[in-house]
């Protein structure tokens, strides 16, 4: 799956399509919403196939999604659901996994990451390399301004509004942050 295969990826999909669509229907009524909320972690799951770092079998990481995808639509929908019984009905097969905090947490860095880097992307060219040379070479706001021939104060504000852009981004996704 992670080359492309999409044999590799419809045998996935049809051997966990129900089991998933079973855990998100437990803990949410309308059937449109559980449909679509089963087609979305299929698609992301495609779509981050080449991130994706398997650590056993798939089901601990695609129950993660589920929990991910279950409470971003409580948080869309402004429903408060009392934690305790939301999950209480843990699958069998997944209750005796040690791993899972760490899968939850993998799953979790893995769509932050992937919506950083649209936001990213999304920057006007200049505030990119801005942000290209302050955060991933490292380079001061004076070295900034002199590679820019710009000053340091303008470097600042775009920084500044850097921020504010992946913050509004990271805002406005329905990714909850737990």
């Amino acid at each position: 799956m992670k080359k492309g295969d999409r044999e590799a990826f419809q045998t996935i999909y049809h051997r966990y399509v129900r089991v998933v669509y079973r855990e998100i229907s437990k803990r949410i009524d309308n059937l449109e919403t559980v449909e679509d909320l089963t087609q979305e972690i299929f698609l992301s799951l495609w779509e981050k196939r080449e991130v994706y770092q398997p650590k056993g079998e798939i089901f601990p990481y695609l129950y993660g999604m589920i929990v991910n995808r279950v409470l971003n639509h409580y948080r869309a929908s402004k429903v408060q659901p009392q934690f305790i019984q939301t999950w209480e009905n843990i699958a069998e097969s997944v209750a005796g996994i040690e791993e899972l905090p760490t899968v939850f947490q993998q799953a979790h860095r893995e769509e932050i990451e992937s919506l950083l880097d649209a936001a990213i992307i999304s920057l006007p060219a200049r505030m990119r390399q801005v942000y290209k040379l302050r955060y991933e070479n490292d380079k001061s706001v004076t070295e900034i301004a002199s590679l820019l021939s710009t000053s340091p104060n303008t470097i600042y504000n775009q920084l500044k509004s850097i921020r504010k852009r992946l913050i509004e981004s990271l805002r406005h996704s329905s990714y909850l942050f737990l």
